[in-house]
């Protein structure tokens, strides 16, 4: 993209809203990347499967916001990592699941939005909200039955 047509889109209201969306991508990555990562450090067979299927979801939702980002020739930044992941599964568990609800949050705010721009951009970002609702439950379950105390 020539560098007058990027000054030019991010002077418009879809060009803002793709670029909020490309933040919010990079950061859903750096979460899928991290659960994956977490799903490899649990103990537990049976937590470590859900935390593999909410890496899943993830994934599959960044499809989605990938595919918007690209028909619209813009691509997600990149994810920054935390500098500290947490030394057991509950610190770890618990602090996806608040960057996933902060996710949520955001995900719905730019959802409004893009329905004044592009309704089948918001329906899109709908589907993905509503989706995620379930996957901050699954969170909040694993944490709750995970030990505070327990160090990895």
């Amino acid at each position: 993209m020539e560098l007058f047509e990027k000054i030019s889109q991010s002077l418009t209201q879809r060009g803002r809203l793709l670029g909020q969306l490309a933040t919010v991508t990079g950061r859903m990555q750096g979460l899928a990347e991290r659960l994956v990562r977490h799903a490899e450090l649990c103990v537990y067979p049976q937590n470590k499967a859900r935390i593999e299927e909410v890496a899943a979801a993830i994934k599959t939702h960044l499809k989605i916001l990938n595919t918007i980002l690209s028909e619209n020739r813009v691509w997600a930044r990149l994810p920054q990592m935390p500098a500290h992941q947490g030394s057991n599964i509950w610190e770890r568990i618990s602090a996806d699941q608040i960057l996933l609800s902060r996710l949520y949050l955001d995900l719905n705010q730019q959802a409004v939005r893009w329905q004044a721009v592009d309704a089948d951009v918001a329906e899109q970002l709908w589907s993905v909200v509503n989706e995620q609702i379930a996957l901050i439950d699954v969170l909040q379950e694993i944490a709750a039955r995970s030990d505070p105390q327990a160090i990895d």
